[in-house]
């Protein structure tokens, strides 16, 4: 049985480390973490079920309540750790689904006391079935009734926001709050100095908390406000909603609305984010105050003036400077792409010999068919290698990998696939030639070449906001990649890519190899090539 094991305080580590090396009670492998405070330390087991636990998250402007989020669990037990001699100053509740209460104002029972530590007392609160629900802990000590600790223990699926309705808050006038036409289409926002806010009202859940709303302005893709602040009380029946001020959404443009539900990050496991609720709207402000037109050329012949006076001063050593800053960059250009070529003249040959020993090793075997198919392969390709164009599209590349893997394919029957993410222009984004071949090689020959059929390469090109990202991953045996190998292929290959960073400045080139005994991964990002 999988035994997890959460505790309340720092301190209480040594504590927990301590029943661990004696196997306490049965616990083996137990993970202490911190779920409350005060002195009355709050633990859980879970079962065998039990897919994911994440506690420790923080609860927002509620600094003495956190969450436990579970994913399968069945059966929990509730522990606790207390002085022996503060039994009587402490109570809990424990409520299932908020509304039924299934401990009420209990005081930690003496007979289930079992040493542990000193001073210190384990308190068996129960085990309770949390299949698909919400249990709330409640714990407090009756010297000061006000600080509860609360902790959640939320077994159920999180669900999408469903928002209930959108309004404007344009009290100022005598219309008062305007709702939205639609939720369903794009709404349009006639928005001027006497709108306020933008309220946004969801469905209410067993955890509002989690919600977060972020406002993306559509056409710089920015995130121009983000809150999960939300309120309750103005609206009958209790509902939560969030206010954003207009000064986020006043210019024309199109914005859009994200809802997104997220944990915060606790120590269970990596924080759980769940499906985003999505709404966009147009903004017209009629109101936006521009220059005018006797305002404009006042200000463009003041600019003017000002900068003509500074050109008079600085022209000629602007000039000069210049006229040296443009040589250098052309003669370090011009000897960079010398250097380039240098590198992919290596790189062809060593490709072309590569592919000529793989027709020899077919021939030898007397697999004269392959070897012919090979062959027909291999003539496309040398146009192709042979070919000297700085740059080919996707798609290009895309079928030169697919003929020299069909190729070796006819040689070591490996399985392969080459993936391209639909929201990229294949057609029309360029990259240098022959960038991943190299790396394609060596998953062949050195990674997978070996394994027959079971052998696997897969082929990236995906898109990550404006970078564009290739890979090249294969199931072989991997390598050592911070040693240097006598191949001259992979050798070649990063000084290409030095090479390249020196005339692509503004889009660096960045690789990244990644290798275990499971396999390599080879990445290559450009940086803002999209």
């Amino acid at each position: 049985m999988k035994k997890i094991i959460l505790s309340l305080s720092f301190l209480f580590f040594a504590l927990i480390a301590n029943a661990q090396k004696n196997n306490y009670n049965g616990y083996k492998n137990s993970y202490p973490g911190i779920i409350g405070n005060f002195g009355f330390n709050m633990l859980f087991t879970v079962d065998e079920f039990t897919k994911t636990v994440d506690y420790l998250n923080s609860i927002a402007n509620q600094p003495l309540n956190n969450l436990v989020y579970l994913e399968g669990t069945k059966e929990i037990n509730l522990l606790g750790f207390i002085n022996k001699d503060s039994l009587s100053f402490y109570r809990y509740n424990i409520v299932e689904n908020d509304n039924k209460q299934i401990v009420s104002d209990a005081t930690p029972n003496e007979s289930n006391i079992k040493n542990l530590y000193q001073n210190r007392a384990q308190i068996d609160l129960g085990k309770f079935n949390v299949e698909n629900k919400k249990l709330t802990i409640n714990l407090y000590k009756i010297t000061n009734r006000s600080e509860i600790v609360t902790i959640i223990i939320y077994n159920k699926r999180i669900q999408p926001a469903s928002i209930s309705m959108i309004n404007l808050d344009i009290r100022d006038k005598k219309g008062g709050y305007v709702k939205f036409k639609s939720k369903e289409d794009a709404a349009v926002l006639n928005v001027d100095e006497a709108t306020k806010n933008l309220m946004i009202v969801i469905k209410s859940t067993d955890l509002d908390f989690i919600y977060s709303v972020y406002l993306r302005n559509k056409v710089t893709r920015k995130i121009v406000f983000r809150s999960n602040d939300w309120l309750y009380g103005y609206i009958t029946p209790r509902v939560p909603y969030l206010l954003i001020n207009a000064e986020y959404f006043n210019k024309s443009g199109d914005y859009e609305l994200l809802i997104i539900p997220k944990l915060s990050q606790g120590f269970g496991s990596k924080s759980i984010e769940k499906s985003t609720t999505r709404y966009s709207f147009h903004v017209n402000n009629n109101g936006e105050k521009y220059f005018s037109s006797r305002e404009l050329l006042l200000i463009s012949v003041i600019i003017g003036g000002f900068c003509g006076l500074i050109s008079v001063l600085i022209l000629n050593n602007r000039k000069k400077r210049a006229a040296k800053l443009i040589a250098k960059n052309s003669q370090e250009k011009e000897i960079a792409k010398l250097q380039l070529e240098s590198v992919r003249a290596q790189l062809n040959p060593h490709f072309l010999f590569n592919a000529l020993a793989g027709i020899q090793n077919l021939m030898n075997k007397n697999e004269i068919d392959n070897a012919n198919r090979y062959l027909t392969k291999f003539a496309r390709l040398t146009r192709n290698v042979l070919d000297h164009k700085d740059l080919i599209n996707l798609t290009s590349e895309k079928t030169l990998l697919d003929d020299y893997l069909q190729m070796e394919q006819l040689r070591f029957g490996f399985q392969y696939n080459i993936m391209a993410s639909p929201d990229l222009d294949v057609e029309n984004i360029e990259i240098p030639a022959m960038l991943l071949q190299p790396f394609v090689e060596n998953a062949v020959k050195h990674g997978i070449a070996e394994k027959g059929n079971d052998g696997k390469i897969e082929i990236g090109f995906t898109k990550q906001g404006t970078d564009l990202i290739l890979s090249v991953k294969d199931n072989g045996g991997g390598f050592d990649s911070a040693k240097d190998y006598s191949g001259l292929g992979l050798a070649l290959t990063k000084n290409r890519i030095s090479l390249l960073n020196s005339i692509y400045k503004e889009t660096p080139f960045l690789l990244d190899i990644k290798a275990n005994t499971e396999g390599t991964l080879v990445q290559i990002t450009i940086n803002e090539w999209l």
